[in-house]
């Protein structure tokens, strides 16, 4: 996931989702497929918004795998101030219903922490695999955090 100034990037491969949290509601953002100057941006975002953002896109995308064989999702949208995004693994979005992720998006403004209460959510709902959800904020002052980790051995990455 990329901010730049009123505009997100996330690209991610496989069954991740993206959600974004905007004035307490908590929606799955539709994804598009190619490169980010193929893709439009949702909402109006600023050429210089984009241009920011193609800077780095391909760094994010190489990150994701090299070979053909990935299909890599991306998108790219405009940003409101407090915006506040969620890229999560499959085992977070099947174990913890929106409506759950939104109140421990809402009642947290520590990102940190807010990751933490979710794949800590996904676990007690049962999930046995490796949960991971990456947030970042817009706004002035962007912040990010990511939480990732396996119940059984109790590890967890901030």
């Amino acid at each position: 996931m990329l901010l730049a100034p009123g505009a997100v990037y996330a690209a991610y491969a496989g069954g991740w989702r993206v959600y974004r949290l905007r004035g307490g509601k908590l929606e799955q953002r539709a994804p598009g497929v190619g490169p980010l100057d193929e893709l439009a941006c949702a909402g109006g975002c600023s050429a210089d918004a984009q241009a920011t953002l193609a800077q780095h896109a391909t760094t994010a995308a190489r990150a994701l795998g090299c070979e053909a064989a990935v299909e890599m999702t991306a998108q790219i949208e405009s940003t409101a101030p407090g915006d506040l995004f969620i890229v999560c693994s499959q085992e977070l979005w099947r174990a913890v219903p929106e409506h759950r992720m939104a109140g421990i998006l809402a009642a947290h403004r520590d990102l940190r922490l807010a990751a933490s209460l979710l794949t800590d959510c996904a676990w007690e709902n049962g999930e046995p695999q490796r949960v991971t959800c990456v947030l970042a904020r817009a706004g002035g002052s962007a912040t990010a955090a990511r939480a990732c980790g396996k119940p059984q051995c109790g590890q967890r990455g901030l």
